[in-house]
């Protein structure tokens, strides 16, 4: 009796690894393709993902399980896996979502295809590559600013006076060949020899270089979806919105690899831009250049540094504190007063002692201030409830 079940079992178990091997032996007449509903999100906004399984050939393709690899930081609604009977000519498919948790680039890589028998006592799988990617796209918020605030907060506004009444002067710069020669300033040519033009609101509206240097660390400090990179570049959007939507002119520098990612006039393309932008990072990226190569991103976009009416740096503290300071003053001096370091609102007090934090504020402000720049703390915050 035990030797007539033995080979029962045995007999089971060859049929079941015959047609499992048989299943997977026709692999090569089974098509997987993936769609998902939206390859530009917000973080945290819903992704529904579909997977298909085509078999094209002449026989059934019986229990087969199709597992799809969903990158890290995508949170899922549903399973990403599904045991689906394939008839011949037929197409199965199955959905779930996801939701990404970080700003940045997702990619999917592949799928898994296991085949088994009718009993599922032998398994066979082979891995399937298909790259499908999403952009998550930082939240962001009105930031409250208006075109004004800017103005009084970097002291940008100067009176002056024309033939046709009163203006703003929204930049002084160094002539250049293009330049209508009406706009020169007679006075500032006669005590320094040299040309220079004016640009009021009326006319053109200044331009803006928005930076932003990701360290690991910044994904480390906090928990998704509210780690201190994840608030920096949310501060990033909305000051980027915030000037669009005010007519200013936007630059972007994006560093979270081995150099900056620069983006030139954000505000002709929005979208576009946006997408170019964040499609370049990943959740966990580092930027491995210092802060200091700021001072290099106007020659990347084709800029000189008198074209801008500010350069803004959005920067935690913590990242700040790692830059060699001569080097920094150096960054200081070259935007000649225009730099201006925005921190945005974080419990920084959880990772470093309260008082080292004050005494590196002070620091700060004393080198910023020392070559015309200045350090200011942003009122909003940036920070999701945990509802959302």
């Amino acid at each position: 009796m035990t030797l007539s079940i033995a080979f029962a079992l045995a007999l089971l178990l060859y049929y079941d690894y015959t047609q499992a091997s048989s299943a997977a032996e026709r692999y090569e007449s089974v098509t997987v393709s993936r769609r998902v509903s939206s390859r530009v999100v917000s973080e945290l906004e819903a992704v529904e993902v579909e997977v298909s399984v085509e078999n094209r050939g002449r026989d059934d393709m019986p229990l087969l399980e199709v597992r799809d690899s969903v990158p890290r930081f995508l949170s899922t609604v549903g399973r990403p896996s599904a045991a689906v009977v394939v008839p011949r000519g037929s197409t199965t498919s199955f959905t779930y979502r996801v939701r990404p948790l970080l700003p940045g680039s997702y990619v999917f890589e592949r799928v898994e295809l296991v085949f088994s028998g009718p009993l599922g006592m032998v398994v066979d799988s082979r891995e399937v590559p298909l790259r499908t990617s999403i952009t998550a796209l930082p939240l962001y918020q009105t930031t409250g600013v208006s075109l004004k605030s800017f103005e009084r907060m970097w002291g940008l506004v100067v009176k002056g006076r024309s033939t046709g009444g009163m203006y703003d002067i929204a930049e002084i710069r160094e002539y250049s060949p293009s330049d209508d020669y009406r706009k020169i300033l007679w006075k500032a040519f006669a005590r320094t020899g040299r040309p220079y033009v004016r640009e009021d609101y009326g006319e053109v509206f200044g331009r803006v270089l928005l930076a932003v240097f990701i360290k690991l660390e910044d994904w480390l400090l906090g928990e998704p979806p509210n780690t201190l990179a994840s608030v920096e570049l949310r501060a990033l959007r909305s000051y980027i919105h915030s000037l669009v939507r005010a007519g200013v002119s936007v630059d972007l520098a994006i560093c979270c690899g081995s150099a900056p990612k620069v983006v030139r006039c954000v505000n002709e393309d929005y979208w576009r831009s946006l997408f170019e932008a964040f499609s370049h990072m990943s959740p966990h990226c580092s930027c491995s250049a210092q802060v200091s190569s700021l001072a290099d991103v106007p020659t990347y976009l084709g800029r000189g540094v008198g074209e801008y009416m500010a350069v803004v740096l959005i920067a935690s503290p913590l990242t700040l504190s790692s830059e060699n300071p001569a080097r920094f003053l150096d960054v200081l001096k070259a935007f000649d007063g225009r730099l201006k370091v925005i921190v945005p609102r974080f419990d920084y007090e959880r990772f470093v002692d309260p008082e080292d934090l004050r005494r590196l504020f002070r620091a700060l402000s004393a080198l910023l201030e020392r070559a015309g720049g200045s350090l200011e703390v942003m009122e909003e915050s940036f920070t999701l409830g945990v509802g959302r």
